[in-house]
């Protein structure tokens, strides 16, 4: 099982990774929304979408999600709490979870566990 991340943040990246090895999963790293699609497999159980990712769209986002290998993948999309926009269209687009960056990293070990 493996684990989708878009992001353009190191320090983003050097979070979630370890939490991913942990929970027994491989993490691949997309920078943008552009190359988001060239890391999805069939063994593809989360997509985790850091809302500040550039090229970022995320109901186009999700759309590929869903027509791709990875159909049942779990979108769960974050950013700064103070982006109220961006939470709300990720809302609006389909990802099965929207969160603040601080919740999301609270409830990252949890997540990957389910």
């Amino acid at each position: 099982m493996s684990v989708l991340l878009i992001s353009a943040d190191l320090m983003t990246s050097s979070k979630v990774a370890p939490a991913c090895a942990a929970a027994g999963l491989s993490c691949v790293t997309a920078l943008n929304g552009a190359t988001a699609a060239d890391g999805l497999s069939p063994t593809t159980r989360w997509v985790l979408v850091d809302l500040s990712a550039p090229g970022l769209r995320p109901a186009e986002l999700v759309a590929a999600v869903r027509a791709s290998t990875a159909p049942a993948a779990r979108i769960v999309a974050f950013g700064p709490h103070v982006h109220e926009a961006a939470l709300a269209a990720a809302v609006a687009a389909g990802c099965d979870t929207v969160c603040s960056r601080g919740e999301f990293f609270a409830r990252l070990p949890q997540l990957l566990a389910s």
